[in-house]
């Protein structure tokens, strides 16, 4: 949850300043001010280059770290790793700028400039190398004293004997330095030297460790140097004052920083120039939620806290493009080998892992309730199929369909005769005209529900939007009457039932010509509170209109990601059975690895934008500054 903050102004004695911060870092709960707002101030260069080493150090392979720190120290660790690494990529640069040169010189072969020179001046002639484009004399001659050498990356490459130096029309001379056996010399030595070099540097992994543990040390005494900056001097620098932001629910920490200590703290008016942090705070799967809502954006200080919103939106959203228990299962037995493998994992990645435990919990359970196991749909008489929510809304709505006699049963029974004495939901939609029990009317039906399933909870997830800010925005009462109304309505005019008629009992007809009424009162509604609200700007409220059924569709997405990952594995799997046992094995491994990867990233995308975007545009204001208290890093 949100918890307000309040400005306290410290003032106490500059024998005591130092004592202050370190007490405070310790407790990390208040937020300094920076009186002259100029920002985060650049990183030590001490620190940079203890953050470059510690980067070089993972591209090194893994050894036991030191545990004995005492004789270490970490300006020379430091000094030594950049230092060599500073000469293996200057040799590195070398070796890449000798085998250009090889490159361009291996075509004419090992020569001694010597030779060439003793040749020039006994023939008074002039040597010279050039290169071009192969189709260059396809359509004129090939001038006198050029001699063909060879052809290699796409160019033909020359040697012109003259008396004198010459150039020609769209040819290139090449110059050289250095013979070929000289680069291969250079080469030698370069690599010779570079080995050498990463022989001395790879001991130093056994010190990442103790170097995290440095970094460590050195971005705490950088913080607490930082926010001592903060700090404003009074009555010829005897006594020092400075201001910072404390949680109201971590007022009574304040004791511990300044007990017999000669400073004292009071509360003071926030300036409407001030820049006010966001603290958030929150536990178990709220925390969670709050790693994702910082993703996108940190609340305004107006905000409520959206973690838990945007958790339950973000694994519903991702469970329903996964839509595969077995896939989920798959997610979940990663999931618990992670645990296994890494049981002491503290801080993000303990958290990360936690998030990801949840979301293939929430996998397992929707694709049960779509009976769905790698893309094979369950049998009808598995005992699974009495938690399938999709058949459950299946059979209710042809049951709608049987009671009322719609046109959708009679074309069915036009087309299979059989169904025209069955009266039974289940047995109706349990129905294959082939020997191969396939269910036609079944599959869909199911193609139907889940259409509007993922319709349905986009309109319950933005009217939740909008409730949850109504005493701010008025004119939302109004936008939730008219989504509330077009539900109703839309299935009347598509004369085809939904959700609230065979499930809710809603008459159909009388529940649309209802929702058409609700709508444009809604809409009226909405419109009459923005102008209260706003004044005359709140005219162009109506413009809404077109943002609500855009944000409404957008949530066919889900539908959509969710029905193609489906298509897709079950196409896999019907390929699948006409091959030889070890082609169809191989296939299946690696083509329902693909589609996993191809829906998960469907899945965080997607289930994160309708929480960004579609729901976050009547519920977050965002913008909002973090709360970052002077506090001790801690090394995970």
């Amino acid at each position: 949850m949100r918890e307000d903050v309040k400005k306290i102004l410290f003032l106490g004695w500059e024998e005591d300043k130092e004592i202050f911060f370190q007490r405070a870092q310790a407790e990390g709960v208040i937020h300094f001010i920076d009186p002259n707002q100029s920002g985060h101030k650049d990183i030590p260069q001490e620190v940079q280059h203890l953050m470059t080493a510690i980067k070089i150090l993972r591209g090194l392979p893994s050894r036991e770290q030191e545990e004995n720190y005492n004789d270490l120290d970490a300006d020379q660790v430091i000094d030594n790793i950049l230092s060599l690494h500073e000469k293996n990529e200057k040799l590195l640069e070398e070796l890449r700028v000798i085998a250009i040169e090889r490159a361009r010189i291996e075509v004419y072969g090992d020569f001694s400039f010597d030779d060439i020179a003793l040749i020039e001046k006994k023939g008074k002639c002039k040597i010279q190398f050039f290169c071009a484009r192969p189709n260059l004399f396809d359509e004129r001659p090939e001038p006198e004293n050029l001699i063909f050498i060879a052809s290699e990356h796409n160019l033909n490459y020359y040697i012109a004997i003259n008396d004198h130096p010459v150039s020609y029309e769209r040819m290139s001379e090449m110059k050289f330095e250095h013979s070929l056996s000289q680069l291969r010399a250079r080469e030698q030595a370069a690599r010779k030297e570079q080995i050498s070099i990463e022989h001395k540097l790879k001991p130093y992994a056994k010190d990442n460790e103790f170097l995290h543990h440095a970094l460590v040390e050195k971005l705490n005494h950088y913080h607490l140097f930082n926010a001592q900056t903060y700090v404003q001097q009074t009555m010829e620098g005897k006594l020092f004052a400075v201001e910072g932001w404390v949680p109201m629910n971590k007022i009574d920490s304040l004791e511990k920083v300044i007990d017999n200590l000669n400073i004292y703290s009071e509360e003071i008016a926030i300036e409407p120039t001030d820049n006010i942090p966001t603290y958030l705070e929150n536990q178990g799967l709220a925390r969670l939620g709050e790693d994702l809502v910082h993703i996108y954006d940190t609340p305004s200080t107006n905000d409520k806290d959206p973690s838990l919103w945007v958790l339950g939106g973000f694994a519903l959203f991702f469970a329903f493009i996964i839509g595969d228990a077995g896939y989920g299962l798959i997610y979940l037995l990663l999931a618990l080998f992670l645990r296994y493998k890494y049981p002491t994992i503290k801080g993000v990645g303990k958290r990360v892992l936690n998030l990801f435990t949840v979301l293939c919990v929430g996998c397992v359970i929707w694709g049960t309730l779509m009976t769905s196991f790698f893309g094979m749909q369950i049998a009808l008489d598995n005992p699974l199929r009495k938690f399938s929510l999709v058949q459950w809304l299946a059979e209710k709505k042809i049951a709608y369909y049987i009671h009322y006699d719609d046109e959708v049963v009679k074309d069915w029974v036009k087309k299979y005769p059989q169904l025209g004495n069955i009266k039974d939901p289940h047995t109706f939609i349990s129905f294959s005209p082939n020997s191969d029990n396939h269910p036609v009317i079944l599959n869909r039906l199911t193609d139907n529900v889940m259409f509007e399933l993922a319709l349905f909870i986009g309109v319950v997830h933005l009217i939740l939007s909008l409730l949850r800010y109504t005493l701010r925005n008025w004119q939302h009462i109004g936008w939730v009457a008219f989504l509330i109304g077009a539900y109703l309505y839309f299935p009347l005019y598509l004369k085809t039932p939904s959700f609230l008629n065979y499930v809710g009992g809603i008459d159909l007809e009388k529940g649309g010509l209802f929702g058409f009424q609700l709508m444009m009162a809604g809409m009226g509604v909405a419109w009459v509170l923005s102008i209260i609200r706003h004044g005359w700007t709140g005219i162009f409220e109506i413009m809404v209109l077109i943002q609500v059924f855009a944000d409404t569709l957008s949530y066919l997405r889900l539908y959509a990601l969710g029905l193609a990952g489906a298509i897709v594995g079950s196409t896999i799997n019907e390929i699948a059975s006409g091959m030889p046992l070890i082609f169809a094995v191989l296939l299946i491994l690696v083509s329902h690895f693909i589609n996993i990867v191809l829906a998960t990233m469907s899945g965080i995308i997607h289930g994160l934008r309708l929480n960004f975007l579609e729901w976050y545009h009547y519920s977050f204001e965002g913008g909002g500054r973090q709360f970052q208290p002077l506090k001790l890093v801690k090394r995970e």
